[in-house]
């Protein structure tokens, strides 16, 4: 803003512009008394008329209207200065009240050089993935191990799988020993014995089937307490992103409140600047404070 027009004793913006409306009376009238101005008397007469003086229908400027016409100039461009003056004044004054009412809450921030406070991210939610990803190396071998043996066990000992196929094999030998295939003497008659004692088959079988068992417990286990880690994590990360957003919320409506104070105070601040009057402009204002009493 530019101070040079204000001071702490001065005009008013009201005072000022009704100072400038009696200027503006004071040019009118200087210019109206210097519109016809001439420095001839021109007189009119009729042909033959008896008298030889005429009539006069326009008189010329006499040595005191010439001695006039300089101060009225002077008076008109003391009152065009006191004019310009004080309509700049007026003009730098709106122009800073415009540009305090415009300015934005993050041009405040940055004229202040304070950080607008960014709004949190909404946390993803934890998976079990993320959960295992955080094990200390000897938790997620023991959890790898344990998924290996699941499907490696599994996949043999299953319905369809070689070992449980292999032992419904050996199951059916013992109950049909023989079996045959063609007809008259070519039939073919194929004798099943068992390579292994069957119930060291049941035996292995059984074994594996626990092992799979103990094995599938503790993997369960590992897989619930993940699922329960990854549940607690969510639950916390969506705690801490509610604290974060309201804090960063209570902060931003903090920085909004000292914007708007500062919007009011400056407006207020500059309402109440008063136009200074140059002391070249002097005179012209105590002509024009005279005319107003």
């Amino acid at each position: 803003m530019n101070e040079v027009f204000f001071s702490e004793h001065g005009l008013t913006s009201t005072s000022a512009s009704h100072l400038a409306d009696l200027a503006q009376e004071v040019i009118a009238g200087n210019e109206t008394k210097l519109k016809n101005m001439t420095f001839v008397t021109t007189k009119v007469d009729i042909v033959g008329s008896a008298s030889e003086s005429g009539k006069t229908i326009c008189v010329g400027y006499d040595g005191n209207m010439l001695a006039q016409v300089r101060p009225l100039l002077e008076e008109i461009a003391s009152m065009n200065t006191f004019c310009a003056w004080m309509r700049e004044a007026v003009k730098a004054k709106d122009k800073k009240l415009k540009q305090v009412a415009n300015f934005t809450f993050e041009e405040w921030c940055t004229f202040q050089g304070v950080e607008i406070p960014s709004s949190p991210s909404y946390p993803k939610e934890t998976t079990g993935t993320d959960i295992i990803a955080q094990m200390n190396i000897k938790e997620r071998n023991r959890y790898l191990q344990l998924e290996a043996v699941a499907a490696t066990i599994g996949k043999y000992i299953h319905p369809g799988g070689q070992f449980s196929s292999a032992r419904e094999e050996l199951q059916n030998g013992i109950m049909k020993p023989y079996s045959t295939d063609g007809n008259g003497k070519d039939t073919l008659i194929y004798a099943h014995v068992p390579s292994v004692d069957p119930q060291k088959a049941e035996d292995v079988f059984f074994e594996l089937q626990k092992w799979h068992r103990q094995n599938e417990r503790e993997l369960n286990k590992m897989k619930f307490a993940i699922k329960k880690q990854a549940e607690k994590q969510t639950l916390e990360n969506t705690h801490r992103f509610k604290q974060e957003l309201e804090s960063e919320k209570q902060c931003h409506m903090t920085l909004f409140t000292q914007y708007k104070e500062w919007q009011l105070k400056e407006q207020e601040r500059i309402s109440k600047l008063k136009i200074n009057v140059p002391e070249a402009l002097q005179s012209t204002y105590e002509q024009l404070s005279r005319l107003e009493e």
